[in-house]
């Protein structure tokens, strides 16, 4: 059965210390949130510099496969190019909030 999200997408503020990290350095969320996912950190930091929506839809489809999280590709398309900053925090109180975080 499906899940839904532990945070909401616009509740950024829900975790302190993701939302300050993903405001001041945008690039190190990513790669934590990489490497906590079992990618390459590093690859997708870089990628992010380049076109930060790519990176941060990549992580959210794999955590939504990874949790069993309800949504669709296009839903995660729109959501991760309109709102990338909230997205990556999403993902990355996600992946914490599971207990797969390095943190």
């Amino acid at each position: 059965m499906a899940s839904e999200w532990k945070q909401g997408l616009f509740n950024c503020f829900g975790d302190w210390e993701v939302c300050c990290c993903g405001l001041c350095c945008g690039p190190c969320l990513t790669y934590g949130t990489a490497n906590d996912l079992g990618k390459s950190g590093l690859l997708y930091c870089l990628l992010g510099c380049i076109m930060p929506c790519i990176p941060t839809l990549l992580l959210r489809q794999e955590a939504r496969e990874r949790y069993n999280i309800e949504g669709e590709t296009v839903e995660d398309v729109g959501t991760s190019v309109c709102c990338t900053a909230c997205v990556m925090c999403q993902t990355a109180v996600e992946i914490k909030e599971r207990g797969d975080s390095s943190k």
